[in-house]
Formats: C-alpha cells, sequence, structure tokens
C-alpha cells in the first residue's frame, strides 16, 4: 500500500470513482481515507456511480454518514439534478418516527411490531434536518412558487399521456398534452427514482401481482418506485417513443437501462392486449421486428434475459402465439432461431437469472433439433467455459 502514498491526487481520486464499495480502500490508507472525506470527491464519487439523475437519491439513501450539506452542495455544483419530483418525494418521507409511540401500539397489538417497522423505515427518514432545509431552499430557488411539494408530477405524467383512457385514444391525448410533457421534464426535470433490480423470476411475479387485488404500498418505504408508477412511465415511452429523447436532454441518459425491460415487454403486452378494438392491426413477424427496432435505435436492447421475460410474461399464451414471438426476437436480432433460444437456454443457467419456469424449457426444447438433455448439457458446457474465461 505504499504505492498509494506517492500517487498524484488526481490518480487516487479517478481509482477511487470507479470503485464501488470504496470503504476497503478507506480502511488500509490513511491518505485515501482523508481525500475520500473531501466534499468534491465524494460527490464526484456518487455521480459516476449513480448517474447525475440518481446520485441524490442515493446519497440520501446512503445516510448522514454520507450526506451533509457541503456534500449536497458538491453534488449540485457538479451537475447532480435536483427534480420537483425528488423533492415531493423526498418530502413524503422525511422525518423521524416516534419510537415511543410505536413501541405502545406494539404493545397494544396495532399496526405492526417493532420489529417490523424498524424494518419498514422510509429512505429519508433519517435526513438531517439541516440537509433537507438545503435541498428544499435550493429547490425553492430553481422552481420558485411552482415547487408544488404537495404535487406529484409522476401523477401528472399519468394524465398528460392518456393514463386513464384506452391505448386506443392514449396518443391522441398524449399528443394534445405534449407542450404540458416537455415543461415537466425540461422545466420541473422531472426523473423517476429508480426503480428496484430484480431477477427475471421476481419481475414476473411482480407482474402477476400488479393485477391482484392487494396494491403495492405507494410511497415505497426504500424510495424506488413501483411497479404501478414505472407502468406510467413505460406506457408514455411506448406510446410516443421520442419522450426518451427529452430524459436524454437533460441528463437522464440511465433510461433506457433503468426501464429496457419494463418497455420491451409492455410494447409486445399492448400488441398483443386481447382488449384492443377490432381497428387495431393483428401483428405479424414484420410488425413486432420493426417495432422492437424502433425502441432498440433509440437505446434500448433486446438481450436473451429480456426475452426470457417477455416470454414468462406470455407463458399462458405460448401456445398461440409463442412461434410467432421467438421468430420475431430473431428476426430483430439478425440471429438464427435455434441459435438465439441456445443462448436464451444458456440464460437460464446463469444463477443472477434465477430462472426456474418448466414450461418455458419445454417450449424451448420442441425447437430445438437435438434432445432435451444433449442441449441442455451442451448449454452447462458452454456456460462453464465462459465462466473460466472471466
Amino acid at each position: 500500500m505504499s504505492k498509494l502514498y506517492t500517487l498524484p491526487t488526481e490518480i487516487v481520486i479517478y481509482i477511487y470513482k470507479r470503485v464501488r464499495y470504496p470503504i476497503n480502500l478507506m480502511r488500509c490508507c490513511r491518505r485515501l481515507a482523508i481525500i475520500f472525506k473531501d466534499p468534491q470527491v465524494k460527490a464526484a464519487w456518487i455521480i459516476y456511480q449513480f448517474g447525475v439523475a440518481h446520485c441524490l437519491f442515493y446519497a440520501v439513501k446512503l445516510g448522514p454518514s454520507f450526506l451533509d450539506v457541503s456534500v449536497a452542495q458538491a453534488i449540485i455544483a457538479q451537475g447532480g439534478i435536483l427534480s420537483r419530483y425528488f423533492m415531493q418525494r423526498l418530502h413524503m418521507n422525511f422525518g423521524p418516527y416516534d419510537d415511543k409511540l410505536i413501541e405502545l401500539k406494539a404493545a397494544h397489538g396495532i399496526g405492526l411490531s417493532q420489529s417490523q417497522n424498524s424494518q419498514n423505515i422510509p429512505w429519508a427518514s433519517n435526513l438531517p434536518i439541516i440537509v433537507y432545509t438545503f435541498l428544499l431552499k435550493e429547490a425553492s430557488r430553481i422552481f420558485g412558487p411552482d415547487l408544488c411539494l404537495k404535487g406529484n408530477d409522476i401523477g401528472l405524467l399519468h394524465f398528460y399521456s392518456g393514463g386513464p383512457h384506452s391505448i386506443d385514444y392514449a396518443p391522441l391525448i398524449l399528443a394534445k398534452n405534449m407542450d404540458n410533457i416537455k415543461d415537466l421534464i425540461l422545466r420541473f426535470k422531472f426523473i423517476p427514482l429508480p426503480p428496484r433490480k430484480l431477477d427475471i423470476q421476481q419481475e414476473n411475479n411482480n407482474q402477476d401481482n400488479n393485477t391482484s387485488s392487494t396494491p403495492e404500498e405507494y410511497p415505497s418505504k426504500d424510495g424506488h418506485e413501483n411497479r404501478r408508477q414505472l407502468n406510467i412511465i413505460v406506457r408514455s415511452i411506448v406510446i410516443y417513443k421520442d419522450i426518451v429523447n427529452l430524459w436524454k436532454e437533460i441528463g437522464y441518459y440511465e433510461i433506457c437501462h433503468d426501464l429496457n425491460e419494463h418497455v420491451m415487454r409492455d410494447a409486445l403486452i399492448i400488441m398483443f392486449s386481447p382488449t384492443l378494438s377490432p381497428r387495431w392491426p393483428k401483428p405479424d413477424i414484420k410488425t413486432i421486428s420493426a417495432r422492437l427496432t424502433e425502441l432498440i435505435e433509440i437505446g434500448f436492447h433486446l438481450n436473451y434475459r429480456d426475452i426470457l421475460s417477455i416470454l414468462l410474461v406470455f407463458e399462458k399464451r405460448l401456445e398461440e402465439i409463442g412461434k410467432i414471438l421467438i421468430e420475431s426476437f430473431a428476426e430483430t436480432r439478425h440471429e438464427s432461431l435455434v441459435n438465439l433460444l441456445r443462448n436464451c437456454l444458456i440464460e437460464t443457467i446463469n444463477p443472477k437469472s434465477n430462472f426456474k419456469n418448466q414450461n418455458i424449457l419445454n417450449f424451448m426444447y420442441a425447437y430445438f433439433p437435438d434432445s432435451p438433455e444433449i442441449e441442455l448439457n451442451r448449454a452447462f458446457q458452454f456456460y462453464s467455459n465462459f465462466v473460466q474465461v472471466e
């Protein structure tokens, strides 16, 4: 570690920004610990790790040990985006709970137990009031009387994009409100809070739960957007893909990464919706491929994980539309059907995918030239070689 004492400070900061969990570096070298406590360095790290769109959200989640007024000032000075929607959600979750009241309620069987409450502390509840006050003043300076702390910008987008209307008429409503949508994004910097990172199986369960009678909690205690709120963003993109460029214009370049699986999946859900009017054209391979290609051209992608996620959504309709889906995927990716499905099979082996759906596997096996045992052994062999190379 002696070399770390001789490296130029600029090089040390360059290295630090690229380390996701730098705590061990700070513990092993006093010089690093001193450098990393600098507000400007902290701001540079969190912006590099999470982008200008989500850096303030994650700074708040890291807590008082990371975020103070000087760090918040540095984040904003270095380009971190302070959106009106962020302040609306921060305002809803700010402030500590009364532990004594929680204890008394638990003792009398009212509400959640103490242990449950301790696991459901809102993401901004421990934000120091001095930091909250600074962010509030800064937001007031930027947005003036239009700050609307009690508002909900994601709710505005819901109505502006035709959310209450069927998909047949929503495009007309969105076009009519385009100026309002531009104002919401360009002026008020509307950016959804980041979605949770889920594996394929969890994401499909969320999709199923979204149609159940049990609603998700809003606002969520962890601060991440729920499926219901994400649907508002995704639907607006599927209706009018160029809205993505508005978010990129304000610096939210992660929009395609954050919502990729949702957008690619929901584009097909809308195309194959059983509730569409007879005027809506029945999709064929050419239509599906063209639609997916449009989305890919603006920054989304269709990888093998996405394909498995889409097949899970349409699991109960695979006999009806499964063949046209996978042929469309092969057409979009410019590869043979067998090669595409073999790569999907390899993806099911990846522990990060947590894929356990036998119906989807059986569906894919029907298109392979060899037996399921041979194909599965081939996939395991390929994955093992790939892991060894890594």
